[in-house]
């Protein structure tokens, strides 16, 4: 299945290794998509689509999780 048929949960899920979402935030796209590429051996354009994808759902998880602490 291509990276680009994938949700953001199911790219997080996936390819995040289970990292807390917070840390995900604290890498950069370069970094997470150059390990993706080198981890997963996706080509450059589907690393960062999928990098793009991952770090947004992290953010939508982290924001989610604060309003629900407040």
């Amino acid at each position: 299945m291509s990276v680009y048929e994938l949700s953001a949960e199911e790219l997080y899920d996936s390819y995040a290794q289970g990292a807390n979402p917070a840390d995900l935030l604290g890498q950069s796209r370069i970094d997470l998509a150059t390990r993706l590429r080198i981890e997963e051996g996706l080509k450059q354009e589907e690393a960062y689509y999928a990098a793009d994808q991952m770090l947004a759902y992290a953010r939508q998880r982290v924001e989610a999780q604060t309003t629900q602490n407040e």
